[in-house]
């Protein structure tokens, strides 16, 4: 079985020896690299081609949005945690929306991390707790007008969307609708093309911002 292969991008050496030491005790995840600024991280990104990467959102240079949408364009693959000392909702939904998939704080638990890394393998959002209220809260509390939902979608894919917000995994979703995960899959990918949407997290923005789910 391979590694899920990671790399660690932080300024902080307390916060890259925490994740040696939790990864070193989980099988299937290995730590590849490890880089303290932006251009240092894009290289070694490059090079390795890692699985997971998980930024900073603070650094010296290329800050950790930008970074995402730089990786992310040459490889789109590529799952992003995003991780601050603080938390802001304007950080986390412009994360997302950059391609981010995860966020967890820089005082995470060791199972956050892991879990985190587990969930955006599977191709799904991280946004557990104050993550969720806080996209939720942000788009609440926006001021501008709420754009028309055209109705792109069958209401088969509307009902998948509205459960991709649930934070379920393919396997979960295609048990809860009573259909194969290849079908998810295929619903999903069909979705994501008609939305010109290319992560599940953007699946997650754009469903709260045009109220395809009820807050």
């Amino acid at each position: 079985m391979d590694k899920i292969k990671v790399v660690v991008v932080d300024d902080h050496d307390l916060i890259v020896l925490a994740a040696r030491q939790i990864f070193s005790k989980i099988p299937d995840i290995k730590l590849v690299g490890v880089a303290s600024d932006g251009e240092e991280a894009y290289q070694k990104i490059k090079e390795l081609k890692p699985d997971v990467i998980i930024l900073d959102v603070i650094l010296p240079g290329i800050d950790g949005i930008d970074l995402t949408k730089k990786i992310l364009s040459e490889q789109p693959a590529a799952r992003i945690i995003l991780h601050s000392s603080s938390v802001s909702e304007d950080m986390i939904v412009t994360g997302f929306e950059a391609g981010a998939m995860a966020y967890v704080p820089k005082n995470f638990k060791p199972g956050q991390l892991i879990e985190a890394i587990h969930t955006v393998m599977k191709g799904e959002h991280y946004s557990k707790g104050f993550v969720s209220e806080i996209l939720i809260e942000n788009f609440l509390k926006s001021k501008t007008k709420k754009d028309g939902h055209n109705s792109k979608l069958t209401d088969r894919e509307t009902e998948i969307l509205q459960a991709i917000t649930k934070g379920l995994t393919n396997q979960q979703l295609a048990d809860s609708l009573h259909i194969s995960v290849r079908t998810v899959e295929a619903h999903k990918s069909n979705i994501m093309k008609k939305l010109k949407i290319n992560s599940t997290a953007e699946l997650v923005v754009y469903a709260i911002k045009h109220k395809i789910v009820k807050i």
